[in-house]
């Protein structure tokens, strides 16, 4: 079932991953995938770091719509859509709302299934 609810995750996690298996691991809906919004300022904020540039290579960003996928493949290789059934998740959801909260635990079960694939990853939020 794993399989299916997250189709092709196994698939991209050896491409981004180091080699001691950890990934780097984002989300953005299509508002903040938009150019100029938090997606470049994220991106950049890696090629202007020292000695950071290379960890992009190992950041999967996860678009939480099919908008966001759009957008972050066209700026960045990794990018992974996150099947949410709720409804108005490409903009921000109030607080304990039930959009709010599926897209909570869809993130929490990515998590959870990148750790079954056997990888570490590091979270980042915003």
């Amino acid at each position: 079932m794993q399989e299916e609810a997250f189709l092709g995750l196994a698939e991209l996690l050896p491409k981004v991953a180091m080699d001691d298996g950890t990934v780097i691991i984002t989300s953005v809906n299509e508002a903040f995938a938009r150019p100029g919004s938090l997606l470049d300022l994220f991106r950049g904020s890696f090629r202007d770091g020292e000695g950071i540039a290379h960890l992009l290579n190992h950041t999967l960003i996860v678009a939480a719509d099919p908008g966001a996928l759009a957008l972050c493949e066209a700026v960045h290789p990794h990018c992974y859509l996150l099947q949410v059934m709720a409804a108005g998740v490409s903009s921000a959801n109030g607080f304990m709302t039930r959009s709010y909260l599926e897209l909570v635990w869809s993130k929490l079960t990515l998590q959870h299934r990148v750790l079954q694939l056997g990888y570490n990853y590091l979270y980042t939020v915003s």
